[in-house]
């Protein structure tokens, strides 16, 4: 079938067709999450928009872009890999965001096309089915499948027609310069962390994350490990989102606010942040937690409580952001943290030595400070496990389906949050 994309849409896919061509560009579509959410839709679709944006950036190469096309299908482009390498990892972002928001991945709903063209505007697609669906849904089985499968005539239309330009789940998107010529642009999405004590969701993470500006779309996935500089200017972009959350919307929740050690680590940038920090008034600092990341392995105990010193007048709590669930933390004993916390969306719900790891990171936290958080933790069962292994807080994709935007402290208890389906 043809589809007359949008012209943001049309500028990307003009660059990308050699890999149209080599069969690296796929769209998936999650309308069977929009049919079955009816009324509940508009609120539940920036929640699935992130989780497909999440999955395909943990499963994506650098040059590989997401776009959304539109409220329910989004164009993945992979030029790194070969056809098959695309289609699965296609197919394997929608079985988990349709088993996350569904329960289960069933055959009937998982809706995947191969662009095979782009002419002129016009967007010739080919539907997955048959044999080569089942090859990229189960590829053990796939060695010797053919590979058929072809649209039925005039192809399958699009669930929903294309958006007039591309839709952005982020709820602040800022546009960072380095000299001489890098743009990057920093997304910031506040994500829900639920106090399992209080039973209450008291406080949000403000994720940053940062691609290359581009056509305007991310086309490279820029690693965590920025420069000082930028690394700095991203710091002050979230604390700048962070007061005006606080400041003119009334915003009564914690808000977590990552910094990058290397940003505190350079006078310059260090400089920008402490002056950016002591302008902050006072009802904006007693909600602000700010969060050490970036933390390599074997950090001196006199460098990090040199950090919190620093940071401590300025904020409610001082976070420290362990590089793994393996890592000793014990050391940061006597740091003047308030809490440690870890970062679980690489944790795979099938791997049983993930919990076990979870309550050894658990245990070492509990020597050094009163909190211990989890975020971004990927299903139910490693939220329980956290839960049960003594993290004070918890946050994940589950929690986010069930709470939005931070506005006032949410009561949430158990039976709330884990004993509903997972469709909603």
């Amino acid at each position: 079938m043809d589809r007359i994309a949008s012209a943001s849409l049309r500028d990307v896919l003009e660059k990308v067709q050699s890999a149209i061509a080599a069969g690296a560009v796929n769209i998936i579509s999650v309308d069977a999450i929009r049919q079955r959410s009816g009324d509940r839709w508009p609120k539940k679709r920036e929640q699935v928009e992130a989780f497909v944006e999440r999955t395909f950036s943990r499963l994506s190469q650098p040059g590989d872009m997401l776009v959304s096309l539109n409220e329910a299908e989004f164009v993945t482009v992979q030029p790194s890999v070969s056809r098959t390498t695309a289609l699965s990892a296609s197919a394997n972002v929608l079985k988990e965001t349709l088993a996350f928001f569904l329960g289960k991945a069933a055959r009937e709903d998982v809706t995947l096309f191969q662009v095979t063209s782009f002419i002129d505007g016009a967007l010739g697609l080919q539907a997955v089915l048959g044999a080569m669906l089942d090859d990229v849904l189960e590829p053990e089985r796939g060695a010797g499948a053919a590979q058929a499968g072809t649209a039925r005539a005039g192809g399958r239309p699009l669930a929903i027609p294309p958006s007039e330009d591309l839709h952005w789940v982020p709820n602040r998107r800022v546009r960072l310069t380095s000299p001489p010529d890098l743009e990057l642009d920093l997304t910031i999405s506040p994500e829900p962390t639920w106090n399992v004590a209080a039973k209450v969701v008291a406080s949000f993470l403000l994720r940053p994350s940062t691609t290359l500006a581009a056509v305007g779309v991310p086309q490279h996935m820029v690693s965590d490990d920025l420069s000082p500089n930028m690394a700095g200017e991203a710091a002050l972009a979230t604390i700048a989102f962070a007061a005006e959350l606080i400041a003119e919307r009334g915003v009564q929740v914690a808000l977590h606010v990552p910094i990058a050690l290397n940003a505190l680590s350079y006078s310059a940038s260090r400089f920008r942040i402490l002056n950016g920090l002591r302008d902050l008034a006072p009802q904006v600092r007693r909600f602000l937690i700010l969060e050490v990341v970036e933390i390599s392995e074997g950090l001196p105990q006199s460098r990090l409580t040199e950090v919190a010193t620093m940071l401590s007048p300025h904020c409610r709590a001082v976070l420290a952001r362990a590089p793994s669930e393996t890592a000793d933390v014990r050391p940061w004993r006597r740091c003047g943290l308030s809490g440690v916390t870890l970062e679980c969306g690489h944790l795979d719900p099938a791997d049983r030595s993930a919990q076990l790891r979870l309550g050894g990171f658990a245990r070492r936290a509990a020597e050094v400070a009163l909190s211990c958080v989890g975020y971004d933790l990927p299903s139910r069962s490693l939220m329980l496990a956290a839960w049960a292994s003594g993290f004070t807080h918890v946050g994940g994709p589950l929690l986010s389906a069930e709470v939005g935007y931070p506005e006032a402290v949410l009561r949430l208890g158990p039976a709330d949050l884990f004993s509903k389906a997972t469709g909603g």
